[in-house]
C-alpha cells in the first residue's frame, strides 16, 4: 500500500510501447526509463502504463508485478 500512495504522488507521464505487452515477466528495453521508488526496503523501480504501476527488477528490467 505505502508503494501504491508512493507512486501515485509522483504523478509521472504514463509510458506508451507499441507491440510491448506488459505481463508479470516481460522484459522491458533499455529505452524505457525505470524511476526510483523512494520507500525503505523497496528494490523494484517503476513505470506508469495508463492507469497501471508496473514494477520493474532494475537489473534484469523484468516486470514483477503489475499494481492497478
Amino acid at each position: 500500500m505505502v508503494v501504491r500512495e508512493y507512486i501515485h504522488k509522483q504523478k509521472l507521464a504514463s509510458v506508451s510501447l507499441l507491440g510491448v505487452e506488459f505481463n508479470v515477466g516481460t522484459a522491458l528495453p533499455d529505452t524505457v526509463e525505470l524511476h526510483t521508488i523512494d520507500v525503505p526496503d523497496v528494490r523494484y523501480k517503476y513505470i506508469l502504463v495508463g492507469d497501471h504501476a508496473v514494477l520493474v527488477e532494475p537489473y534484469t528490467r523484468r516486470v514483477v508485478q503489475i499494481i492497478e
